[in-house]
């Protein structure tokens, strides 16, 4: 590779990390005011045409897409077989299973719309299955891609996942009532036992 592609190379990866870098801390800086400020509502919006609907959508694909093509411009394979072998087993079992539950929940449910509570199935060991399995693919992705820009990244993504449930679990309570307060006071935010 001579100077030229590099420079190139490096310009691309750079600008794809502060695009991914912006969409993420924009997500998570929104949702956190959410969970500050009761009066200041951000997720689940309050319907799908709203402009947190949109925000939320947007900032996501922001923050997912670069991230994506990040890693696919800066991936080298490991010289371990296993780390390779773990990692795309992390990765694909997790985000394969978050995609799985999302489908069984609802794309819709899965994105702040009012399609009924989820108690059955993954719903059963955990309040937030989505985010469990995410966030084991996302282990598999760090796995595969120990760079520092892409950590920083899923660092980011595990942050949101795990401070989610606390702006989203006011407003299951408003929507379900009892209902969820029964649910919740049987199954674990995240892992059974756990949290």
């Amino acid at each position: 590779m001579d100077l030229m592609e590099f420079s190139l190379t490096l310009d691309a990866s750079t600008n794809l990390f502060v695009l991914s870098l912006i969409g993420g801390t924009l997500l998570l800086a929104l949702a956190l005011a959410s969970a500050a400020f009761q009066t200041f509502e951000f997720f689940p919006p309050p319907s799908k045409k709203s402009w947190q609907s949109l925000a939320f959508i947007g900032l996501f694909r922001l923050f997912v897409y670069p991230l994506i093509v990040l890693s696919v411009l800066e991936y080298e394979h490991p010289n371990d077989w296993n780390q390779t072998i773990v990692g795309f087993m992390l990765l694909a079992v997790g985000f394969g299973t978050a995609f799985l539950i999302t489908f069984q929940m609802g794309w819709r449910n899965a994105f702040g719309e009012k399609r009924g509570l989820r108690t059955a199935g993954w719903f059963r060991f955990s309040r937030n299955p989505v985010y469990v399995a995410t966030i084991v693919g996302l282990i598999g992705w760090a796995t595969l891609l120990p760079q520092t820009e892409i950590l920083v990244l899923i660092c980011i993504w595990v942050t949101m996942y795990l401070v989610a449930p606390f702006f989203e679990e006011p407003w299951l309570e408003n929507q379900y009532g009892e209902k969820y307060a029964q649910y919740k006071a049987r199954t674990p935010r995240f892992i059974v036992g756990y949290l």
